[in-house]
């Protein structure tokens, strides 16, 4: 009763606060003169020929200038922009224009260069600013009587001058009012949906309280999430996750509606997830109440993009325990949860906004369903299944391998345990045309042709189908396709499972598989575990002839489940032996914990912290910084002049104070390249350059053995098989000698 009345409550709120909004919104309508500057850009520097459009622009910003030019601004163009300044308090004002290029000012038919006073009222504005080249940025800054610059308002800008200045102070009072009306909607339209959200779960925790061992489960969920969110803002606002799905893709693929041809390396389902995650900020910005050009906006949209990384991490670790549960027992499905959680690469992954943990998620929740379709065969079941196997391929292409051997199994099973009588031809075709099947094909069907808005974006869809079958991925390609290369990628892949789940439960994991292998009560069950990794491996994996750890999650995933069916065995063995088995178990957890947790611990101690502190308070802002690979790789250097180098020629031509190195990945560049070469001389110290810091933290607790080798070991290895070696790196600074 209590949360019916407070629904209704919520509702009302909405309600009442949607037409404040309007009326307000209305009001501000009557206004003859509209807010805002009259702006005409053109597609070059000089304004020669005819404007390419001619709009009202409520705040000159860099957001607005992409708006204009529909997300895709030329390299050089040019913009004007007329009206009137309208500060309400007379005062001393100080003006400032954040451009990448040239840009002029004018209060009053006069040149602005430093501090001017400004009487409260109307003022003639006019703003020319050119771009030629490079990002765009424009902010048009303003401060009165020595405080801090900030953004000038919508209220401040007029199209043409107004001489009442009560009407002005009306105006202003109006605007402020709904500017807060409209915070307060769009607030209490997110409380709205986090209420539907509560309910949701509070129906998904009555689902996993018969499924499985929910008071257990809670537990390990919410330690989960403490390792999940730790480290979370790791690099921000920087760009130090490769491959993560970055705020301003989202914004691109929206402002294009997801269609007209627009594609990604990644299939579109997480892109419309984020973006229902970022609603609330994106309606803010189209209500121009807050933009994405500064840190803080780009921060906090990154930061809701990892945070529904973990919501999926915290699904994934819910599906396994039921997934566990129906496999092998209740107390086996929450070891299984629990062994997930703890997977190395499924830490990194859970707090970082790629789509590696989205995928997961969605086959995981399809795991769900294929064990429960093998052993009621409900045809519900069977839909659910198909809709979130799709989900998971139109998430990330390679989830494809994980499904292709799973309509064998169910084709067998119906055939088992329906038709099985009817004669073997007979009995076959009666299965594949069984009306669950159908049903299960025909729900696939619709949920890819949703998923890649194939109606709208057909074009899009062909050109992602020929990047990701193109040359790009073959770049990849580390094995060879001999019986060789084979034998080393099965090698590499063990190897990358071992290291991904820690020895002790990869043993645990391997004995449980033998467990359930020689019970014939279980064979059937392994066997059907087995089908997906079996099928992912030779469809996917053997295929592209390389792996990495984030590629093995979902053989992690599996593995776990036979890890949670050895340490209940052990755990139900009887006298001293059950004994022995708890404190081995517990032993196995503990360890695995600090394996594990290495990973928020370095990425909270990262090393490029100390780069970047070391380099605030020992170079200046006007010495040049040489920089040498990815962005990703290297500390946040925006403020520094910077100059990207990667030869000995362009060291010689530049001539940087310092030059910025990660050597961790410098190891891994052929030293027979030019930039090879040049990071050799810089080495070596024969370009004229010395090594003036070298910056990697040591890590939490030297004396575990055996830890992470991309974590803690001397990261030699010219081949990267894992994304946890971009944690923590090896930061070298070199100074130019004398």
């Amino acid at each position: 009763m209590h949360s019916r009345s407070a629904a209704r409550w919520i509702a009302a709120a909405v309600g009442s606060s949607t037409l404040l909004t309007l009326l307000l919104g209305a009001a501000t309508r009557l206004d003859p003169v509209p807010l805002g500057l009259n702006a005409e850009y053109f597609p070059n520097a000089t304004e020669t020929g005819p404007p390419a459009g001619t709009i009202i622009d409520t705040r000159p910003s860099t957001n607005h200038l992409y708006k204009e030019w529909n997300g895709d601004p030329p390299d050089t163009f040019s913009e004007d922009w007329t009206g009137a300044l309208c500060p309400l308090r007379d005062g001393t004002y100080v003006f400032s224009v954040d451009t990448d290029s040239s840009a002029t000012l004018l209060v009053d038919g006069q040149a602005i260069a430093g501090p001017v006073h400004l009487a409260a009222g109307a003022h003639p504005l006019t703003i020319r600013y050119v771009h030629r080249g490079g990002p765009v940025r424009f902010n048009l800054l303003w401060a009165r009587d020595g405080e801090a610059l900030a953004s000038v308002p919508a209220w401040a800008l007029r199209t043409r001058k107004v001489r009442s200045l009560p009407r002005l102070l009306a105006r202003a009072a109006l605007d402020r009012a709904l500017a807060l009306s409209e915070w307060v909607w769009v607030g209490l339209l997110v409380l709205a949906a986090a209420s539907l959200a509560r309910a949701g779960l509070a129906r998904i925790a009555g689902m996993l309280e018969r499924a499985c061992a929910w008071p257990a489960l809670k537990w390990i969920l919410g330690a989960s999430l403490i390792l999940n969110v730790a480290g979370i803002w790791w690099g921000l606002p920087g760009e130090w996750v490769g491959n993560e799905l970055k705020p301003q893709f989202i914004l691109d693929a929206l402002s294009r509606h997801f269609s007209h041809g627009w594609f990604d390396i990644y299939p579109p389902v997480q892109f419309y997830i984020l973006t229902a995650a970022l609603s609330p900020m994106l309606l803010l910005n189209y209500l121009d109440r807050i933009n994405f050009d500064g840190a803080v906006g780009y921060t906090l949209l990154l930061l809701i993009s990892r945070l529904v990384s973990v919501a999926m991490a915290a699904g994934t670790v819910a599906a396994a325990c039921v997934c566990g549960t129906r496999a092998f027992g209740r107390r086996a499905g929450v070891i299984a949860a629990a062994i997930v959680a703890l997977a190395t690469p499924f830490l990194y992954h859970a707090k970082t906004a790629n789509v590696d943990m989205p995928y997961l998620f969605w086959w995981a929740v399809s795991m769900v369903f294929y064990l429960r379709l093998l052993e009621t065969g409900r045809i519900g079941d069977y839909v659910l299944f198909a809709a979130a196997g799709t989900l998971s391929i139109c998430t990330k292409d390679q989830a494809y391998g994980l499904y292709l051997l799973a309509p064998f199994v169910i084709v067998e099973q119906i055939w088992r345990e329906t038709y099985r009588q009817a004669g073997v031809p007979r009995a076959l075709w009666r299965a594949l045309v069984d009306r669950r099947l159908l049903a299960a094909a025909a729900a696939s069907a619709v949920v890819f042709a949703l998923s890649q808005n194939l109606l709208f974006n057909s074009g899009g869809f062909i050109g992602h189908v020929r990047l990701i079958t193109g040359p790009v991925t073959a770049a990849y390609r580390i094995y060879e396709p001999t019986m060789a290369g084979h034998v080393a990628l099965l090698g590499q892949t063990i190897r990358l499972i071992e290291i991904s789940m820690g020895w002790p439960l990869f043993l645990a994991g391997v004995a449980g598989l033998v467990i359930a292998a020689a019970a014939p009560r279980l064979r059937r069950m392994t066997i059907w575990l087995l089908v997906p990794v079996v099928s992912y491996y030779f469809a996917f994996i053997n295929v592209m002839l390389y792996n990495y750890d984030r590629f093995v999650l979902p053989m992690c995933f599996v593995l776990a489940m036979f890890g949670g069916l050895a340490c209940d065995r052990l755990v139900s063995s009887r006298g001293r032996a059950r004994s022995w088995g708890r404190a081995a178990i517990a032993g196995a957890f503990a360890y695995t914990l600090l394996y594990s947790g290495t990973v928020d611990v370095l990425m909270m101690l990262d090393s490029r912290y100390d780069a970047e502190r070391w380099m605030r308070a020992h170079v200046g802002r006007r010495e040049l910084v040489g920089v040498s690979g990815l962005k990703e790789y290297l500390p946040r250097l925006d403020d520094f002049w910077l100059e990207d180098i990667s030869t000995k020629a362009e060291l010689r031509q530049e001539h940087p104070s310092y030059v910025v190195l990660n050597a961790d990945y410098a190891r891994a560049v052929p030293p027979e390249t030019a930039w090879g070469q040049m990071i050799a001389g810089l080495e070596h110290g024969t370009l004229g350059y010395r090594l003036i810091g070298r910056y990697r933290r040591e890590v939490p607790w030297r004396w575990l053995p055996g830890g992470h080798p991309d974590l803690v070991g001397a990261r030699q290895e010219t081949i990267v098989f894992s994304t946890l070696r971009n944690v923590n790196p090896t930061i070298e600074i070199f100074q130019r000698e004398p």
